[in-house]
């Protein structure tokens, strides 16, 4: 199988599919059945097949092969051109490096393309083999959309519960640490709202271009992944604002434990500043100073001192300085 061909298949419009070669792939449109091909997009060679793809618009092909994408949905004709993001559950990758999914739908054939192995794609491949799977190219668009939709439940999810767990170990006192984790998750947060917030109007706007060819069922499972996406967008919007708060709270206990810390080094400095003053006086060497001729002179200046301290500290605690 060639190099850019990840899927080549035929649904029996029962839930099953026939996996079919390379030599296989169609040089024009299909107009009748249902056909499922899966590029890698990143080949050069899977270009060149679909540019050569008779009755496919090269606006499309652009699309299917953009380095950059944004979630959208644009109707052309009597297909649909659809851009989705999923979040990323490949081994050792971040979740909010979210992968995208390019998709070119019409009544009997669909195309889809990716860079990074997407796990609803492998679902779906998984539940054709069993028989189980999508019935025609709309049932693809709407489990895709679902699948796609449900996986990020989970991931948001765990970035409240991370949040959650953060606010309760900040008021027990800062720990090193916590502000790099919030820091984290913030960029998390901000990662998954760049991608879903455009991704609910293109799942909306694809709700609203319902063809003829999608069914009721099809439209409504849509119309739902469309409801969990607009609740996971306010919910990353909830979350940056407690981030945001969050980050407040760490510069308020920050300062004042700074505050506290100066008002302290400033109640010894009002301590020691006259205690100061006095041994340097006493210090110099220039003849008259009182006591050089007497032996007990030093300790009635310690002594003098250690009064003189008391008395400030006894002051300032009466006048509740501390």
């Amino acid at each position: 199988m060639s190099a850019f061909l990840i899927h080549n298949l035929e649904l029996d419009g029962k839930g099953g599919a026939s996996v079919l070669s390379a030599t296989d792939l169609p040089t024009s449109l299909p107009i009748q059945g249902c056909r499922w091909v899966h590029l890698d997009c990143s080949d050069e060679e899977g270009y060149n097949w679909l540019s050569s793809l008779e009755g496919l618009p090269e606006t499309v092909v652009e699309a299917l092969f953009a380095e950059e994408t944004r979630p959208r949905t644009v109707k052309m004709g009597n297909g649909l051109l659809v851009t989705l993001r999923g979040v990323n559950l490949n081994p050792e990758s971040n979740p909010s490096d979210m992968v995208a999914l390019r998709l070119w739908v019409t009544p009997h054939f669909i195309i889809s393309s990716r860079r990074r192995r997407l796990l609803s794609v492998q679902d779906i491949v998984r539940d054709l083999a069993s028989n189980e799977g999508p019935t025609s190219t709309g049932d693809i668009l709407s489990t895709l959309t679902e699948t796609l939709t449900g996986r990020m439940a989970k991931v948001i999810n765990g970035l409240e519960d991370e949040l959650a767990d953060l606010e309760e170990s900040i008021g027990e006192g800062i720990e090193a640490g916590q502000r790099d984790s919030l820091v984290q998750r913030r960029l998390e947060t901000i990662r998954l709202r760049r991608f879903l917030v455009p991704q609910k109007e293109a799942i909306n706007k694809l709700y609203q271009e319902s063809l003829s060819w999608m069914t009721v069922d099809q439209s409504a499972q849509i119309q739902e992944a469309a409801n969990d996406i607009t609740r996971y967008v306010e919910g990353l919007e909830s979350l940056r604002e407690r981030c945001l708060l969050m980050q407040e709270e760490f510069t308020n206990l920050q300062a004042e434990k700074m505050n506290a810390r100066m008002y302290v080094l400033s109640i010894l400095s009002g301590i020691f500043m006259p205690l100061g003053f006095l041994t340097g006086l006493f210090g110099i060497n220039i003849g008259g100073m009182p006591g050089t001729d007497s032996g007990a002179a030093f300790w009635l200046f310690c002594t003098a001192l250690v009064v003189l301290g008391g008395g400030q500290f006894i002051l300032m605690r009466r006048s509740r300085w501390f």
